[in-house]
């Protein structure tokens, strides 16, 4: 697809104080260069998994755009991000993920640092003009770690980590995401900009069209949403129940198949939403019949507790929606998606190198572990060359099959500017509000 080279300036594609969103926002190379000039560089963003980088010398590369860091774990257990670069003549010091065995070395001229970025060799240094300690050193950006993620900022002087997650982690901690593990990654290119595939997956109103199935089971009208000041997130609608869209008598909905429904639509179109241990007692539920008297969410409330309890997970803290619906939140900028009492089906997207009408999308899933249980394997990330032919599932087939169709009409000549739902797009909107923060400075 061809980029488009929109003739008015990016000052003009602002969103803030507007009832629109430009569309020359998702379609325009000026302003995805803008993006990587002022977004990117000066926001906290998801990096990788604290269990990805188990040993002293365990690394993981993570890049936006032009810009690339590696993130290591010293011989203290500390975690850095070092510029995936070399100080003499530039060449980048490793890709993808592993172990570097005794320290960092570039493969060009075979300069070496420790863990800790401190050049420990150059050869024939002698031959070199006078360097400091400083000039040789591997240059840093900044870590932190909440909910078992590894977050990094490219600047060394960043918001205060803690500020810019807000009230997530307040509203996330009793899940106990630092619990979780990967237990799947899949990775594909989308043809949508990466703002296109945040905004889908950003709200609730899409349900009824693009997932029709759903509604036998989801009361969609029943979804509440919050915007914060950087975050977003939307939830409820968890207790079995048809939406009022299809007119169904509430005498007549069977409890039992309305169960069946909710279970057997999360387990097969949402694959991997679910672990292996909950798997086994979800398929227990549908085989089980309801006492009388006894409501389809009562008795998915109660196995749920029960069969986490029998696999050592404490989810007395946890309400009943968190248990039975979960939340969605958005982490500005780049991660999203459903988590639930012992779970998490993530997304995460950037952009894809200098073509504003593709994304690099990828789709996590992780489940709850015990405190102490022992260590389980990463799993390495399944590169899906052609994500419009791969089974994602239902759910994320539906969604996936939307983003060529959105990014073709974006890019329709003299298209209006998008509108949103006031509630029910509000997140989106606010995901766009926050954009033009980072971007021209739009005040709060």
């Amino acid at each position: 697809m061809t980029v488009v080279r929109e003739n008015v300036g990016v000052e003009n594609l602002r969103c803030s104080r507007s009832d629109t969103i430009p569309r020359g926002r998702f379609t325009s190379s000026e302003f995805l260069e803008l993006e990587y000039e002022r977004l990117w560089p000066r926001v906290w963003q998801i990096a990788c998994r604290v269990e990805e980088l188990p040993d002293p010398g365990s690394f993981v590369e993570y890049s936006v755009g032009p810009r690339s860091l590696l993130v290591v774990r010293g011989k203290s257990g500390q975690l850095r991000a070092f510029l995936n670069t070399c100080p003499h003549r530039g060449t980048s010091l490793a890709d993808g993920c592993g172990r570097f065995s005794r320290e960092i070395r570039c493969r060009f001229h075979g300069w070496r640092w420790d863990f800790e970025g401190t050049n420990t060799f150059i050869l024939d240094r002698h031959e070199f003009p006078p360097l400091s300690p400083d000039d040789v050193r591997l240059r840093e950006a900044s870590v932190d770690t909440w909910g078992g993620f590894v977050f990094v900022h490219f600047d060394q002087s960043p918001q205060p980590f803690r500020e810019f997650l807000g009230p997530m982690p307040a509203i996330l901690d009793p899940y106990h995401p630092e619990r979780m593990r990967l237990t799947g990654r899949k990775a594909t290119i989308v043809p949508a900009n990466w703002k296109v595939v945040i905004d889908a997956f950003n709200e609730g109103y899409h349900i009824a069209a693009t997932h029709p199935e759903l509604l036998r089971w989801k009361d969609d009208t029943a979804l509440s949403y919050k915007v914060f000041d950087t975050h977003t997130l939307y939830g409820g609608g968890g207790e079995p129940k048809p939406s009022p869209r299809l007119e169904i008598d509430p005498d007549d909905v069977d409890q039992n198949h309305l169960l069946a429904l909710k279970i057997r639509d999360l387990v097969e179109n949402l694959p991997g939403y679910f672990g292996p241990d909950d798997l086994a007692a979800l398929e227990e539920i549908i085989n089980t019949p309801l006492p009388p008297g006894t409501s389809a969410g009562d008795f998915y409330l109660a196995r749920r507790r029960q069969g986490a309890a029998e696999r050592g997970l404490d989810w007395s803290h946890l309400n009943d929606e968190q248990v039975m619906g979960g939340d969605d939140p958005l982490l500005f900028p780049s991660l999203l998606g459903p988590i639930v009492a012992g779970g998490w089906f993530a997304y995460r997207c950037r952009p894809n190198g200098d073509d504003a009408t593709t994304s690099l999308f990828e789709l996590w899933t992780l489940q709850e572990f015990p405190e102490a249980a022992p260590p389980t394997p990463v799993p390495a990330t399944e590169w899906i060359p052609d994500c419009r032919v791969h089974d994602w599932g239902l759910v994320v087939n539906q969604d996936l099959a939307n983003f060529a169709a959105i990014q073709r009409g974006l890019m329709v000549p003299d298209g209006p500017g998008l509108r949103w739902n006031l509630r029910q797009e509000m997140g989106v909107r606010r995901f766009h509000e926050v954009v033009d923060r980072y971007l021209f400075g739009e005040e709060r």
